[in-house]
């Protein structure tokens, strides 16, 4: 591993907004703080690299690190990323997960330390780049987030860059306009909004809503939101959106259960996804031996 703190970012991870580690009554209640990894993966080397981080959640589960998280393979944007995100209260919360981590990887024995090594030695040959980030939960700009993390399948995620000075712009395009256009429409969705505070340039915010399905985009959500608001609505949206937004990209990401490392109490509300039984191979059937009539010397 690198730094300690990189230990966690990369280990940690889930768009898990049932926070995983949450001890509270209300489990689809979004967390306060995200911490978030996104990997960049070098060409032809996604397969290797999902099994390196199946290994690594293999030794967290071993050890029983608290740094639980729930790991994103690409379905539609960039082919050659993958992304982490861990839950959290408070930054408090993020430094205890990172000290009680650090511990337990410190003390392994010779054989999981051989392991540990043997990973780490084979990072720099999978990754191309990483990038983190922290984030912090813009409930205003959310619409009905609260949702069973466990049930779901993918994160579509919404990143927008917003412009200088037009923060309260964007956050009233969102509030009054889009919101409210959404609630019209009877949107079937769920967003959680989280404004990045320290690992991308400027105003950025990243948009979770997890999907059961991708089949939930056959629903034409986002042409209804658009068709549910007056013609001065709209005129009134893109002339916001076009002066706050620099860009907008949406990605998409299916939710790897192997890669992931969460406790038993998620996990157990689909553990058929979770905890799928291992794959048997089939061992080949042993030829049957042909046994050839014996031969007499005789001539016919």
């Amino acid at each position: 591993m690198k730094k300690s703190l990189l230990l966690v970012l990369v280990s940690l991870c889930v768009c898990c907004f049932s926070h995983a580690n949450a001890q509270t009554d209300d489990r689809n209640s979004p967390p306060r703080v995200l911490l978030i990894v996104r990997e960049e993966i070098k060409p032809g080397m996604m397969p290797a690299h999902n099994r390196h981080s199946a290994g690594y959640a293999g030794i967290f589960g071993k050890l029983k690190t608290p740094n639980h998280r729930i790991a994103m393979i690409p379905v539609a944007g960039s082919e050659n990323e993958v992304l982490y995100v861990t839950p959290s209260e408070s930054f408090a919360d993020i430094e205890m997960i990172t000290k009680e981590t650090d511990k337990k990887m410190a003390s392994v024995n010779v054989t999981m330390g051989a392991e540990i090594a043997r990973l780490d030695k084979e990072a720099p040959d999978l990754h191309s780049g990483m990038r983190d980030m922290l984030a912090v939960f813009r409930p205003e700009l959310s619409f009905k987030p609260g949702v069973d993390i466990a049930q779901m399948r993918y994160f579509s995620i919404t990143t927008v860059r917003v412009r200088p000075g037009q923060d309260d712009n964007y956050s009233e395009y969102v509030t009054t306009l889009l919101n409210v256009a959404r609630e019209k429409a009877k949107a079937e969705t769920h967003i959680a909004a989280f404004q990045v505070i320290a690992g991308m340039p400027g105003t950025t915010y990243m948009f979770f809503r997890p999907m059961k399905s991708l089949a939930e985009y056959d629903l034409r959500i986002g042409p209804r939101v658009r068709e549910a608001m007056t013609d001065d609505q709209k005129k009134k949206a893109d002339k916001m959106a076009g002066e706050s937004v620099i860009v907008s990209e949406t990605s998409i990401y299916a939710i790897n259960p192997s890669m992931s490392y969460l406790p038993k109490e998620f996990t157990a509300r689909d553990s058929a996804f979770w905890n799928p039984a291992p794959e048997v191979v089939a061992k080949p059937k042993p030829k049957k031996r042909v046994v050839k009539p014996a031969t007499s010397g005789a001539t016919q």
